[in-house]
Parts: C-alpha cells; structure tokens; sequence
C-alpha cells in the first residue's frame, strides 16, 4: 500500500512537472522576426561569447612556463579566487550547471553516477554515456534536464550556440541536451565512431567528411581533434554567436599520474597551445577584439590516500540484503556516494545515518529537512539541518529533486596533505573491491574539501573589467546567466545562479556588494559533530536583496 501511494504521487508531480516544462519551453521555443531581434537591446560589446572549460584544471595548475596563455588572460583578466565548483565536484554536474545555470536539484543531474529504476532498477548507471542518458529520456517522459538549457534560449531570439567537446559523449550532451532535437549544434567525435560526431545530422556529415574519425580516448589527441573542428569549421562556417570549447584535459591525466606530474603538466601545456590557436584563428576571422573569453574548470583534484567498499560495509551491518538489491542502491562518485533507499523507508534511512556516523572512514552525512511521510511539514529552527540529528540537509547542497535525488547523501574524509609533486589535498574514495591504504599518484574529485570545491575562473574581453582580481563567491551555475545577460537575455536574472556583473566592465565594486562567510555545525548526542563553511552574496534586485548562497567545504570536526 506504501509503495502504491508513493507511485501515486510521483505519478502526480510527473504530470504537473510535465505541465510546467511545457509552459517553460512554450515560452522560450518561438523564434522572434529578424525585425524583432534588431530592436533588442544587448548590453554586451562582443559579437562572441566564448567559454574553454577545462576538465580538472584547478586554479594553482596555471603557471607562465607551462599555460603562457592562460596566465596572460587572468593577468589581463578578471580572476575569481574563490569560485566554487557545484557540489557533488564532479564533470557531468557541472557540465548541467554550466549549461542550464541551476543546480542539481533544479536540473534533474544529481552525480556521474545516477539511480533511475525506469534504467536500471538496482543499479546506478553512468552518466558520461550519452546512449544512458538518452535511455533517461526516453524513459522519463522526455526529459533529460528538468530545465532549459542555455542552446534553448537563445534560439528563441535567433542566437546561435554551439558546443565542442572533447570529453565523454555524456558531459557533451549535456552542454546542449536538446541538440538531438534540433536544438543548436554540439560536436563529441565519440558519440558514435566513424558514423556520428555530431549534431545536428548535416553537421556530423561535415566534420567526419573533413576531418575523419576522432580519437577514441579523452587524452590531448581527442582535445586537437575537436579544437581543430572547432576553429577550422565551427567558428568561420558556423559562425556561432556563444561557444562552449570543453577540453577533456588535464582530467584523464591527472586521474592516473596526479596533479602536477609531468604528464598532468603536458597535457595542460597541450590546451594551452590549443586556445593560443583558437584566439590566432579569431584574430584571423576579425573577432580577436569582439569576443568575450571565459574560462572555467568543472572541478579540482586531490589524491587518493585510503579506499572503502561502502556497498559490502551496508551488507556486512545488516542495511543491504545483496551487492544485487534494490532496498539500498548506493550512487558512487569516488568521493561522496548517494544512497537511495527503496520507498524512502524512514526507519531504515535513520538506522544508515547512525551507521555511517559510527564509521571513522565517513565525514558529512546528509538527509532531507523533513522525515519522509511526515504528515505535517513544519519550518525548522535551522534550514540547514537534516531531520536525522547530527546530518545537514540536503537541500543546503541543493540535491532534493523528488524524482533523481537520493534519501542519503554522505562525503569521505580529506585532508591538506601533499601529493608526490608537492600539490596539497589528499582524499579517502570509494569503490568496489577492498578497503585500505593507498599508494601511487592516482587522484580524482567529487568530494567536498577546498582543494575539489575552488575551481578555475577567468573572465577577458570588451565586457569585463581590466587586470581585476575578484574575492567575491562566484561558481559554475553562475555562468548561464551571465553570457545570457550578456546577450541581452532577462532570462538570466530567473535562473538559480547569480549574474556576475561586478566583473562587467561597467560593473558594481565589489567592496560594495554584501557578503558572508560562516560556519554551520551539527552533532550527534556528543557522539559525532561535523561542519560546513558557506558563503552568503546578497545581491539587489527587484526592491531587495536576494542571497546566493556557496558550499565553501565540509568536514566532520574529530
């Protein structure tokens, strides 16, 4: 009976989420008349709006000897030292960040690895496979992304947007979910080799015509290939008037050698000398003063330092029946894992929290404000705190979404220990196959330590202040809106990231724009205690002020 009435709802807020996308969509799909688009008004001096996001590049990685370019953009530039990557700090959540300008529990994309039961009824599956994806779709009432994607608002006004990747063809997808559709253009050499790198169709046609079969590892050659699309096809024949150019490097290379190794640095070194070429082939096309660069990283690095099995430790308690059950189905992402407990079974998910408190190899554990079937949803004290004592909640991280987010959600220890180079933040991960010690250089992200939440980025061109470092919070969902503002776009100001106009040229200081930095703790009957550090920016609009608030990092206090 439980289960009949929890469908039920689903059932329900299926119907009126549909509704809603559809009114959405309905507003933002007609095309305004040449005429129309004329008479608009965009505040922007750039005729191009080009974003490099740069797969793990963490802002301590940029040096003149080995990112010449780089460095000369953020010394020219605007530099944000405390941009954050969105929490949980891994690829396809930020790729969904980037592209829409909400979070995770707006857009639908909650992890790398996703528990949808219509996919997979006791697994996760991986988002970086566009064909999984596409298989969400199909199997969610057509929705990949619960939200619009930059690529849908600016078709609505005539605005061209591509986007090239040389990164999984799922964090591809993801920068233009709607491009199966029609939508825009987005270019992944792998969506299927020798037969489709892209679309639209006629645009697969040409690339894979012209410039054959793309690599199929996400290494440096695949990061040439698609830059060289990029600028030899994309930019003078497509003429698109915003472009997302993400380079699948240093990522793959720091996962197996570690920040700051040789083959990190080359690799690196590789996309610099591709985005030295992209602004030649820009100056080449007249753009060189006329466009707009913003550079950003989805996440940091920190090594792996100790492994746990999570999976076999839930068995082994007593709180999973089997690796196979669908009761508990854990959601890994290395450094955090979702937990998703079948009928949101309030007992059991208190039984795990208590559990997980108890484990040494655990550091923040989430749960909802309020207990599953609770019948009176009262306003709590303290927002942030989860219904479970001694938990945050997961809506302080903005991963509540009825249909894809999980009932648990819990990080793993870090610390600011170097790796074998000397570049500080090392991790506890998790994973199948035994619990221990680490060694080796082999590093990854997804957690909630400083060295994974500040990312990288950098703001040049006509638009944005000179030589101008900037101290105030900025993070990834903050993107959309901005290039969307940029191009004139109000649908900017309604999305879930802030505009970041104290980086226009004509911008507010700074110094004047409200903010605040503080702790937030909870504890457990003495037992077990943990923090979390926010930062708060309330920004004027509308006839007051509304706050955006950033997950700095999170620790269980020892």
């Amino acid at each position: 009976m439980r289960r009949e009435e929890n469908n039920s709802k689903r059932r329900m807020r299926t119907a009126l989420l549909a509704l809603a996308l559809t009114l959405i969509t309905t507003t933002f799909a007609a095309p305004i008349s040449p005429s129309a688009r004329a008479a608009r008004q965009s505040p922007s001096a750039a005729r191009l709006i080009l974003i490099v996001v740069m797969d793990g590049l963490r802002p301590d990685s940029i040096n003149k000897e080995d990112t010449p370019t780089l460095f000369r953009l953020r010394q020219e530039g605007v530099n944000y030292v405390n941009s954050h990557s969105v929490f949980p700090t891994v690829t396809r959540v930020n790729a969904a960040a980037i592209s829409t300008g909400h979070y995770p529990g707006v857009n639908g994309l909650v992890s790398n690895a996703m528990f949808v039961p219509e996919v997979n009824p006791n697994h996760p599956f991986n988002t970086s496979d566009h064909r999984q994806l596409l298989k969400m779709r199909d199997v969610t009432e057509g929705r990949l992304l619960f939200m619009p994607g930059i690529a849908e608002y600016l078709k609505a006004h005539g605005i061209r947007f591509a986007a090239v990747s040389s990164g999984s063809t799922g964090s591809a997808l993801l920068l233009n979910h709607r491009a199966p559709e029609g939508v825009g253009v987005v270019v992944n050499g792998n969506f299927d080799p020798g037969k489709r790198v892209a679309y639209p169709d006629d645009v697969s046609a040409t690339i894979l015509s012209r410039f054959g079969q793309s690599p199929t590892e996400e290494n440096s050659e695949g990061v040439d290939w698609a830059d060289r699309v990029l600028r030899e096809y994309v930019l003078p024949e497509l003429k698109p008037d915003v472009v997302i150019d993400w380079q699948t490097e240093p990522d793959g290379a720091q996962h197996s050698h570690g920040t700051g190794s040789p083959e990190a640095r080359a690799a690196l070194a590789n996309n610099d000398r591709n985005l030295a070429l992209t602004l030649s082939k820009l100056r080449e096309l007249g753009l060189d003063d006329k466009t707009d660069v913003i550079v950003a990283s989805d996440h940091g690095f920190s090594v792996h330092d100790f492994k746990v099995d999570a999976t076999q430790a839930l068995i082994k308690a007593g709180l999973k029946s089997s690796a196979e059950s669908d009761d508990v189905v854990l959601a890994s992402n290395g450094q955090s894992v979702l937990v998703h407990v079948k009928n949101r079974d309030a007992e059991r998910i208190k039984k795990i929290a208590r559990f997980l408190q108890s484990q040494d190899w655990v550091d923040v554990v989430f749960t909802e404000r309020q207990m599953p079937g609770a019948r009176v949803r009262k306003r709590k004290a303290k927002e942030e705190l989860g219904w479970v004592s001694g938990t945050f909640s997961l809506e302080l991280i903005n991963q509540i979404n009825f249909h894809r987010g999980p009932d648990l959600l819990f990080t793993l220890p870090w610390s600011s220990g170097a790796n074998a180079f000397g570049v500080a933040g090392k991790h506890y991960t998790e994973g199948s196959g035994g619990t221990g010690a680490l060694t080796g250089n082999a590093s990854g992200h997804g957690g909630l330590s400083p060295w994974l939440v500040h990312n990288t980025l950098i703001m040049w061109g006509p638009d944005f202040k000179r030589g101008v470092t900037i101290r105030l919070a900025a993070a990834n969902v903050d993107i959309a809106p901005t290039v969307l503002i940029l191009k004139g776009e109000a649908a900017g100001e309604g999305l879930g990231g802030r505009v970041l106009k104290e980086a226009f040229r004509n911008g507010p200081d700074e110094e004047k724009i409200q903010t605040e930095t503080k702790i937030l703790k909870t504890t457990a009957a003495g037992r077990y205690r943990a923090a979390i550090q926010v930062t708060d920016v309330s920004v004027y609009r509308y006839g007051g002020h509304r706050p955006y608030r950033y997950i700095d990092k999170g620790w269980r206090i020892r």
